[in-house]
This record gives structure tokens, C-alpha cells and sequence, in this order.
């Protein structure tokens, strides 16, 4: 009886444990990592940051992390049926059958009216922000994902607006080369996630997603150079001619590194599917990503004086 009792004990335990995981895949919490982008303002404010700015974008990144998981949910309710076909989304909760579409949705409308009325509690062009990328993306995930490189737009601009955020809430200045290197960057591992995705998928492609096979690998072979100079190229005006200050230079080697690490690693570790690992497991990425942080926030201090 007590061998017995103790299994079942067990067992409950390894249930309990296996719905916090499902939960947590469901809310796509790995994702996150993309919702750092809201930190930009802190590159560009019209003046000193404080305390209470970097708590405002603390709360702002974690508000997105809330409306993110909310568009993945009902992305997720939408495609149940394409997912179950993916050979890799088929084991996500919704499609595995591990979580309930009516428990995932009443976590749904539990996360989504909650973030956007804290968003309009915190700063209401931020909350107008949360508002516009929700309805962006239901779009994308109702009708507009169906549309060749539309999606890929769409992706796109939910970063610039993560920058922009942060941007609004240091009251900073608009950066227009820096907000357009972060659309080009944002093309470029868009196009890279579609070149992975035809490769696992092959002829099942169009069963996945219907625009997929709008692309090819011939044609996504030869728009990844352009974005790559693009972005390297928008990048560069903006440390030239937007920060002014000569020592962000140094950091234009280090965004052409972090360009080309990332796609060594698609074509080498099958990283281009998924974005948000690279940030997750690639040292090297990490680490470039501190040293332009530390350079560039660095060379602004001391031209202002700061340091």
C-alpha cells in the first residue's frame, strides 16, 4: 500500500510538471528573448536616464512578453490543424493534444485585456503601440500571413514598433537609419526562417503554410545579400550621421560579425527556424551583442562628458 501510495504521488507530480511545461511552451515564454528590443531606448534619450525610465521599460518589456504570448496563443487555435501536420510544431501543446483549446483560450482572454490595459496605465502612446501590434498580428494570423513577403513585412514592423516603444517611453529621439537597420535585420532572419523552413518541409510545404510556396530557395538565396547590405548600410548612416559620435564607428564590425555568425550558424546548426536560440545558446552572438552594447553606450558617455 505504501509502494502504491508513493507512485501515485509521484505520478501526480510528474502530471503537475508536465502542465507547468505545456504551459509555459503554450505562452512561448523561449520567445521572449525577441521583446529585448524595447531596451533600445535606452540608446536614444534626450537626456540623462533614471530609475524611473528603466523600471517604465522593464514593465514595457514585460507587457509585450504578456501581448506576445496572447498572439501566440490564437495564432496557435488557428493553424491547430496545419501545426499537426509540421514535423516539429506537431509536438507544441495545442497540437500534441497536451493542453485544450478551450483552457488555452481563457488563458487568452485572461493575458490579452489585461496587458492592454496596463499598457494604457503605463504610458497611453505605448498602450496606442500594444494596441496596434495585437491587431497587426491577429491580422497576420487570420489572413494576411497567406500573403507572399506581406508576412514577412508584418514580422518586421512588430520589431520597429518594440523599438519604438522603448523609444516613446525615455522620451527620446526618433531614430530613422537606426529603426530602419532594425526592419532590415529583422527581413533578414525572417527570410533565413523561411529558407529552413522549406528545407524541413520539402513538398509539404504549401500544407504547412499556403504562401510557402510563393518561395524558393533560388529566390531567398539572392534577397539574404540584399537585407545583409541593407542593414549594414542603414546601420553605418545612422552611427555617422545620427549619433555623430566617431566612436560608434567601432561598432559597424561587430553588427557585419554578428550578421554573418548568424548565418554560418543557419547553415551549419539548422538555427534559422528558430531566431530566438540563437540569443539562447550562441555564446559568440551573446557576447558580441554585450561588447557592441558596452561600445556604443560607452562612446556616447564620453562624448557627452559623462565618464
Amino acid at each position: 500500500m505504501k509502494q502504491e501510495s508513493t507512485l501515485n504521488v509521484i505520478e501526480e507530480k510528474n502530471s503537475f510538471t508536465d502542465t507547468v511545461i505545456c504551459f509555459i511552451k503554450l505562452i512561448r515564454v523561449r520567445q521572449w528573448s525577441k521583446n529585448i528590443f524595447v531596451f533600445s531606448g535606452v540608446l536614444f534619450p534626450s537626456g540623462l536616464i533614471g530609475l524611473f525610465q528603466v523600471v517604465n521599460l522593464i514593465i514595457a518589456f514585460l507587457l509585450f512578453c504578456g501581448i506576445s504570448s496572447a498572439v501566440y496563443i490564437i495564432n496557435d487555435v488557428i493553424d491547430l490543424k496545419k501545426d499537426m501536420l509540421h514535423p516539429v510544431k506537431r509536438f507544441r501543446p495545442l497540437a500534441s493534444g497536451k493542453i485544450k483549446v478551450k483552457f488555452a483560450l481563457s488563458i487568452f482572454y485572461v493575458i490579452c485585456p489585461g496587458t492592454i490595459v496596463l499598457s494604457f496605465f503605463l504610458n497611453k502612446y505605448f498602450g496606442i503601440v500594444i494596441c496596434v501590434y495585437f491587431l497587426m498580428n491577429l491580422s497576420y494570423s487570420l489572413k494576411l500571413k497567406e500573403f507572399v513577403f506581406i508576412d514577412l513585412l508584418i514580422i518586421s514592423f512588430g520589431f520597429v514598433l518594440r523599438t519604438f516603444s522603448g523609444i516613446i517611453l525615455v522620451n527620446g529621439k526618433n531614430s530613422f537609419w537606426f529603426l530602419l537597420s532594425i526592419a532590415f535585420l529583422s527581413l533578414y532572419l525572417g527570410m533565413n526562417k523561411r529558407k529552413k523552413e522549406l528545407l524541413t518541409l520539402e513538398e509539404d510545404c504549401q500544407k504547412h503554410r499556403k504562401n510557402l510556396g510563393e518561395y524558393s530557395i533560388g529566390l531567398i538565396n539572392e534577397i539574404i545579400p540584399m537585407l545583409t547590405a541593407c542593414t549594414v548600410i542603414s546601420y553605418s548612416f545612422h552611427t555617422l550621421y545620427e549619433v555623430k559620435v566617431k566612436y560608434t564607428i567601432l561598432t559597424i564590425p561587430i553588427v557585419v560579425y554578428g550578421i554573418f555568425r548568424y548565418q554560418y550558424l543557419t547553415d551549419k546548426a539548422g538555427y534559422g527556424e528558430s531566431p530566438e536560440l540563437v540569443l539562447l545558446k550562441d555564446r559568440p552572438i551573446v557576447l558580441a551583442l554585450f561588447v557592441w552594447g558596452a561600445i556604443y553606450i560607452s562612446a556616447k558617455l564620453l562624448t557627452n562628458g559623462l565618464f
